[in-house]
């Protein structure tokens, strides 16, 4: 075990970091208790403990004959210990081998609880391999798991000690953000946790002033000792940026959830706006929040997220040219387009038609579905689930949305400044999209009818343009609220500026009214206020004690779905020319002669 042994320059850095000295004072006996074992660890000598009570510590070298030993004692009159007697040299070999009786659960709590408190990921193999390249010392695996554990609960709490703090946590939360929405419900005799709901003032404002009419619902399990779902409603803010407007968590994934997740959605929508908004919804369209949707929300338009039906379609047929199509077809502006390309992918295999019929394009083809996306096809909140879920799920409930708040509040903070630092009238990708169409706009030929209708004619079509209805032939102005290369070619004929005929959700001002507000902090949980009259804002009384739910965390692995950054992406389009209709360039950059 020769490799085990220390050094001499290793054993010489090490004793003149942890020398002991006579008259050295600690603060009280664990203190002391703890330094002496950090010592013997570093040292690779075991301890053993002779006397250890209220007024005295002694230890000494297990190895028998080695004269290692210190006396510790009370100082009188105050509380500190002091060393009184010790003799500080080993003549013993110390431990020969990785493995040491003073490395124990809570010294393991001990030696990560900093690098924890940075990383709550940091995984009980991480912390074994750690505790061996900087201690030499061994410790099994279950012992670094417990360690984990140990120092997660000191740092966080326990999980049932955050089932408990819910109400105070939501009492905190309505008092100082006030006009936020905090709720949390129990079921049963025992007070089981079941639902928790939160949309601050921020959020509500942001969304019901300032956003389009369009949510992402989605969910994400989570992997902690009682699972549980969360659930979210997220809007879409100016620049295309996730916006969340309400978050739940769920004992688990259920018909009912759901149903409640969105009646407190539409109640919340019905306080704070005086017309309720018709709004477009995207999501996987599972049963339940489909019901859910029709019942609290019958008039909105509900729409499948395009990733969710393409990979369906690519695991159905996996053939590369169908799924090539399939992308045209899916922005294919007009009815005429779309059924040209059904027929096309006809021709290739006729099995495409029973899952057409499955998958109705009323709900989610452009040329079809009746919702107003503006260009929003793909659901970026499952994205943002996934990660919540993969940074909270070994933390508390509470720890859990303090997390999330605080991802909120610094979205909030630079976003506010990103937007006061633009001066332009929309913000940078409707930008860019505006630009993009006066450039192509120069291609074409402009006849003007009247006032407010022009005709646009280039060789393959032509468009009709009505400036004042903001309405152009080919469907891109009405489908994406940004003014068409068309509708750029009429306004820039009759001298108007094509970046005030943008809809007002694209401007830089909606983008700094939806920031407008803050999320105010909340106090360390030590100042909450745990028992009490009650709680206004429905949900389970403060003085109600929560219990975790009956749920638990099978033992052994958890399946990991692991779900790549790429799948959240959106696929290439195949860029096809306007004018020559051929794939790999634009119109702009067209060749053929006009």
């Amino acid at each position: 075990m020769a490799d085990l042994a220390l050094t001499v320059p290793d054993a010489a850095l090490a004793l003149s970091e942890h020398a002991l000295t006579i008259g050295q004072e600690f603060p009280n006996v664990e203190t002391c208790r703890r330094t002496l074992k950090d010592i013997a660890i570093a040292l690779h000598f075991d301890l053993r403990i002779v006397k250890s009570d209220r007024s005295r510590f002694i230890a000494k070298c297990s190895k028998e004959g080695c004269p290692w030993r210190v006396h510790v004692a009370k100082c009188p009159g105050v509380p500190t210990f002091s060393i009184r007697t010790l003799h500080g040299e080993h003549t013993c070999e110390g431990v020969q081998n990785l493995h040491h009786q003073q490395a124990s659960v809570g010294w393991v709590a001990r030696s990560v609880e900093a690098r924890i408190r940075d990383n709550p990921q940091y995984k009980p193999k991480e912390i074994l391999e750690d505790i061996r390249d900087q201690h030499g010392v061994a410790v099994s695996y279950m012992q670094a798991w417990r360690g984990k554990e140990r120092s997660m609960a000191a740092l966080h709490g326990t999980f049932e000690e955050g089932f408990r703090l819910l109400p105070a946590y939501c009492e905190q939360i309505r008092k100082t953000n006030p006009g936020s929405i905090a709720s949390v419900f129990a079921t049963g005799q025992e007070n089981c946790f079941q639902r928790l709901f939160i949309s601050y003032r921020a959020s509500i404002y942001g969304f019901v002033n300032a956003c389009r009419p369009l949510l992402e619902l989605d969910r994400a399990h989570l992997k902690g000792k009682y699972l549980g779902t969360i659930l979210c409603a997220a809007a879409v803010d100016a620049d295309d940026a996730l916006f969340p407007l309400a978050i739940a968590t769920v004992d688990e994934e259920t018909d009912e959830n759901w149903m409640w997740f969105m009646s407190e959605l539409r109640k919340l929508l019905g306080v704070n706006t005086d017309n309720m908004p018709r709004l477009t919804i995207l999501s996987e369209r599972h049963k339940g929040i489909v019901e859910a949707v029709e019942t609290h929300f019958p008039s909105a338009f509900h729409g499948f997220c395009l990733r969710y039906v393409s990979e369906n379609f690519r695991d159905t047929f996996k053939n590369t040219k169908l799924v090539n199509i399939f992308w045209n077809a899916v922005y294919a502006l007009t009815a005429v387009e779309f059924e040209s390309k059904i027929a096309e992918m006809v021709e290739i295999s006729q099995d495409i038609i029973p899952w057409f019929q499955h998958f109705s394009p009323r709900l989610w083809a452009v040329a079809y579905f009746e919702g107003m996306r503006y260009g929003h096809f793909m659901l970026g909140v499952t994205e943002l689930l996934y990660n919540w879920a993969l940074e909270c799920h070994e933390l508390p409930i509470v720890q859990m949305m303090e997390h999330i708040r605080y991802q909120l509040t610094s979205w909030f903070s630079n976003r506010r400044d990103i937007g006061m630092s633009w001066t332009s009238i929309l913000v940078p990708s409707a930008e860019k999209r505006i630009l993009e169409a006066i450039a192509d706009a120069h291609c074409y030929q402009v006849l003007r009818a009247n006032e407010v209708e022009f005709e646009i004619v280039s060789t393959e079509r032509t468009n009709i343009v009505d400036i004042r209805s903001r309405v152009c032939s080919c469907r891109r102005w009405q489908l994406y609220g940004l003014p068409c290369a068309h509708a750029a070619a009429a306004l820039i004929s009759c001298g108007q500026n094509a970046h005030l005929f943008a809809e007002p959700c694209f401007t830089v001002a909606s983008y700094r009214e939806t920031y407008s507000e803050m999320i105010n902090p909340i106090p360390d949980k030590s100042l909450w206020r745990e028992l009490g009259e009650g709680t206004e804002g429905g949900g389970a009384k403060v003085d109600i004690t929560i219990r975790p739910p009956k749920t638990r965390r099978p033992p052994g692995r958890p399946k990991k779905k692991v779900l790549r950054v790429e799948n959240f992406k959106r696929p290439k389009r195949v860029v096809q020319c306007g004018r020559c209709h051929l794939l790999g360039h634009s119109q702009k950059k067209c060749t053929k002669p006009i």
